[in-house]
């Protein structure tokens, strides 16, 4: 009997293998033929998904928002700790924050996909955006963050909640390049950078 596909479950398995290779070989690599070397696939199951260069790219886009989505939603969770006082609230927002922040392989794969984003929208229009979609989403997460941290008492007396997005959101860009050269900058300094701008925003805990 011929195999039966599930074509949900075929696609999540192409959009990974299109997030992987642009993740380790750079968009310009993402073709037809690496994809489907990477899915293990021949290339005409691979077209019937993607075959053109735009579609690769709404994959990649896909592929990078749904992970974002997936980990900011489990926090969500940690909302009822918060209040039960079983988590305090700085422990919530570091974490929280550190998503953005390549502080392992799937997280520094994700920094990859969107420096390619970012480096190919100077040159291509085309690009432009995807990139101002991804800023966005960044920047109203860590804009909801901070209010919702505000609405709590959990920072300090006088804090501008929209400057301290920006000034957190271009903290965690430059974090993140240098932290895709290990040489630059290791992940425990890059923690101890976000913990330190922390120190700026909240208030000391109670012991």
């Amino acid at each position: 009997m011929p195999k039966i596909v599930d074509p949900e479950q075929r696609r999540r398995h192409i959009v990974a293998a299109v997030f992987r290779v642009i993740a380790r070989d750079g968009a310009a690599h993402a073709s037809l033929r690496s994809i489907a070397a990477e899915a293990e696939l021949a290339i005409g199951s691979v077209r019937h998904y993607c075959g053109s260069q735009q579609e690769i790219r709404e994959m990649a886009i896909e592929e990078l928002t749904r992970g974002f989505e997936a980990r900011f939603r489990a926090h969500l969770g940690d909302l009822e700790s918060v209040r039960a006082g079983e988590l305090s609230r700085r422990v919530l927002l570091t974490r929280i924050l550190e998503e953005f922040l390549p502080l392992d392989r799937t997280r520094a794969d994700e920094a990859a996909v969107w420096l390619e984003f970012w480096v190919a929208a100077r040159t291509d229009e085309e690009f432009a955006p995807y990139v101002a979609d991804l800023r966005r989403g960044m920047r109203t997460i860590i804009e909801r963050t901070l209010t919702g941290a505000a609405h709590a008492g959990a920072l300090r007396h006088g804090v501008d909640e929209d400057l301290e997005a920006d000034r957190l959101a271009a903290l965690l860009d430059g974090l993140t390049l240098r932290c895709l050269e290990p040489e630059s900058l290791s992940t425990d300094r890059a923690r101890a950078a976000l913990g330190r701008h922390l120190d700026q925003l909240l208030p000391p805990e109670t012991p």
